[in-house]
């Protein structure tokens, strides 16, 4: 019976969140208060257990988006980020194709670094009027600028920190996972440019002539800061520094190589600019904190453990199957996104060991390629949408298959390298 309950919470949960009845950062911490109550749990374990220490959680996973955060207002408030989009539609030329590949490219190259619908709406107010002013439609335009995000965003450490966090893997294997994962969705990519184009060319879309830069980019910034973006990767990667003291030591880099003068302001302004990018997020982690702390309380993990333990996870069919096929469900933040009802889901999976942890981060985050993109409820996907004047469902419709494709791909690599 307290099994039912709990899937009824679920239910409940997941429909007032997809009905966007109620936003995810309040449904989450409700559903973990909800998921604890039905479970029998007392008034002072829920305070205790739950609320308080799940608040706190994943503090450290806070403090990484928000060092994530502070580096990318630097990259910018110094005119990194417009210099690298700028210095791409300029090597492009003329040559429409070869803009718009500089033009991916330099965006998945800033949001390697960058988080925030601030960041997508400054990056895209830059790239996407360069895409379309070369002849490129309007709604292809914002699917070069999504697809280009997202993979970037497969490198963005800061989301790395949340996986650590929750799911306890260690973070050279996140990198290794997340290294095939970017070889896949940059293949599939490619397939995606070149079937656009080869419809454009059909269809004379190439037409309109582009109008290269009159003269060079002069933004005061060196070639060197350039690099700043990928910087904390480096360090992270590379010399073992930790999360936040890479993007921010990054971040200090980027202010003494462009306004070495304005440091304290930068910094500063930074800071404060940064917390309001990322306060949505932060606060949905506060959620998620308190329903991991609430799946692990015993009596949740005794109901669930027979009702979820009947599904052969571990079979290499049955996990790419559940996985792959069903991972339209991570959209309208649904049974399978991790950050909303599918956060319950993983973690009970992770809980009761129904999949190594590592098979498990492959399918969080092949799945995650689906939701990044696809899903109409991003902020992202909302904002690019009403630039371009298309309707947010039609990139939702252009891009899943492809990015199905991607979480098939992921999970293929995942079966190979941990089942």
């Amino acid at each position: 019976m307290t099994a039912v309950l709990i899937l009824v919470v679920f239910l409940l949960f997941a429909g007032l969140m997809m009905t966007r009845r109620v936003p995810a950062i309040l449904a989450i911490p409700a559903m973990a208060v909800a998921v604890a109550l039905v479970a029998r749990t007392g008034p002072g374990v829920i305070l205790d257990q739950v609320v308080t220490q799940g608040a706190t959680r994943l503090a450290g996973q806070y403090l990484m988006v928000v060092a994530g955060a502070v580096l990318g207002r630097i990259v910018m408030q110094t005119g990194i980020a417009e210099s690298i989009i700028k210095r791409a539609a300029e090597f492009g030329g003329d040559r429409p194709m070869i803009v718009a590949g500089t033009m991916m490219v330099a965006v998945a190259w800033l949001f390697t670094t960058l988080t925030g619908l601030g960041a997508v709406m400054m990056v895209g107010s830059l790239a996407l009027p360069i895409l379309m002013s070369i002849g490129i439609p309007r709604r292809l335009s914002a699917l070069f600028f999504l697809l280009a995000f997202g993979l970037g965003f497969v490198f963005n450490i800061g989301m790395w920190g949340f996986y650590q966090g929750t799911f306890g893997i260690d973070p050279t294997s996140i990198r290794q996972f997340a290294s095939v994962l970017a070889v896949i969705d940059g293949g599939v990519l490619l397939v995606f440019v070149v079937l656009a184009a080869r419809q454009m060319r059909r269809e004379g879309a190439w037409a309109v002539e582009a109008t290269p830069p009159s003269a060079p980019v002069e933004s005061g910034v060196p070639l060197v800061a350039l690099l700043v973006p990928i910087l904390p990767l480096g360090l992270h990667a590379g010399l073992g520094i930790p999360v936040v003291a890479s993007f921010l030591l990054a971040a200090i880099v980027g202010v003494l190589l462009t306004r070495p003068r304005e440091m304290v302001r930068q910094l500063s302004s930074a800071a404060v600019k940064g917390v309001e990018d990322v306060a949505p997020a932060i606060i949905l982690m506060v959620g998620i904190g308190m329903l991991l702390n609430a799946t692990m309380l015993p009596a949740v993990r005794s109901s669930l453990g027979p009702l979820l333990g009947g599904i052969p996870l571990r079979s290499p069919l049955v996990y790419l199957l559940f996985f792959g096929l069903l991972s339209p469900l991570a959209l309208y933040r649904g049974p399978l996104n991790p950050y909303g009802i599918g956060i319950g889901l993983y973690l009970l999976i992770r809980d009761l060991d129904l999949l190594p942890p590592l098979a498990l981060l492959g399918a969080v985050m092949s799945v995650v390629q689906v939701q990044n993109i696809c899903d109409p409820t991003n902020t992202q996907n909302v904002w690019v949408a009403n630039y371009v004047g298309v309707r947010v469902e039609e990139l939702t419709r252009h891009t899943l298959l492809f990015k199905m494709a991607v979480c098939l791909l992921g999970l293929c690599a995942a079966v190979w390298l941990y089942l």
